[in-house]
């Protein structure tokens, strides 16, 4: 009996080493083929401009193509479902951003498990949003802003670029953070919401650095603070908000993300491989007017980001009243 025991438990081990060293004899020569790169966001969007740029960079390192492939709607869930639902081999890799997290908030329902279809790879890059209002506002201050809101609750206003946006869901945590009320107003596109905020029909709005650092430098919008833990280097006299609400923290980012099941020795490759592009110089000289900055967590810190995220505006949604979709 015991020579048979042995024997079983040495089959078994044998077994074992075989599938290890099969998977990185795999994730060695990986890709040998076409990777598919799918951006569950529109052409043109800062999310798909950069994949293609960091795509060509990790295609010439790897010496494979890496075809980008765009595939919007439903904010997402379109192409999100669609990297849950494609084969785990490691040709089919995702690029997700915030909404990521955010649809696990604000839709009662989605088509997918965010937590349990994804393997999160690595974070690569995040940005803040920035609180602007016009350059003719007399709120030259986070401070002052929330002081009007305290002393006349709900009679602010804010623009979004729609229910359950990034935008509006910042605005909502920086009112939950400040024990204030503001009043929401979506808008179907950002030129008319530039449009109000600058003529003052509404009193500010949270958008993306790159979108608001140019309005802020060409003075027809005021800069009162950065959503980020700490300043901004593409607007360093800007403040950021937990300056004067500690603890705000609503920042925006990139990372890759597989179909669950997919090989780990192609997870652990991945995971490497991406940093090293996001360091050169040359994609750091392209993300700065992008308003990115490096920001790389490893598979189990983008992981524990995600979750903390869905939790997070999970949260904002309840105390703001948001109907989810």
């Amino acid at each position: 009996m015991p020579i048979r025991r042995n024997y079983i438990l040495s089959m078994a081990f044998l077994a074992i080493a075989c599938v290890w060293s099969s998977s990185w004899a795999a994730a060695d020569s990986y890709p040998v083929r076409a990777v598919r790169l799918i951006v569950p966001y529109p052409v043109g969007t800062s999310n798909e401009v950069f994949a293609r740029i960091f795509a060509q960079k990790l295609s010439e390192k790897w010496g494979a193509p890496i075809v980008v492939e765009p595939i919007p709607g439903a904010g997402g869930l379109v192409g999100s479902k669609e990297i849950a639902s494609a084969k785990p081999d490691g040709y089919t890799l995702g690029w997700v951003s915030s909404p990521h997290a955010i649809n696990a908030a604000i839709y009662k329902a989605l088509p997918y498990d965010t937590i349990k279809d994804f393997t999160p790879i690595v974070n690569l890059v995040s940005t803040p949003m920035v609180f602007v209002v016009s350059s003719d506002s007399k709120f030259t201050s986070m401070q002052a802003l929330l002081d009007k809101a305290k002393a006349s609750p709900g009679s602010l206003n804010f623009g979004s670029n729609g229910n359950g946006s990034s935008s509006h869901l910042a605005s909502a945590l920086l009112a939950s953070k400040s024990n204030v009320q503001f009043t929401h107003v979506p808008y179907k596109s950002t030129g008319q919401l530039t449009t109000d905020l600058a003529s003052q029909r509404i009193d500010f709005a949270a958008m993306g650095l790159a979108t608001a650092a140019p309005l802020v430098q060409s003075g027809k919008l005021r800069a009162l603070a950065v959503t980020g833990a700490e300043r901004s280097d593409a607007i360093p006299d800007v403040p950021a908000v937990t300056e004067t609400v500690p603890g705000y923290l609503a920042t925006a980012w990139m990372g890759l993300v597989a179909p669950q099941g997919t090989p780990s020795g192609v997870i652990e490759k991945v995971a490497r491989d991406a940093p090293e592009i996001i360091a050169q110089g040359e994609i750091q000289q392209k993300m700065q007017p992008m308003g990115l900055s490096s920001d790389p967590l490893d598979t189990r810190a983008f992981a524990k980001r995600i979750e903390h995220d869905i939790s997070m505006w999970r949260q904002v949604v309840h105390d703001a009243g948001i109907e989810q979709k």
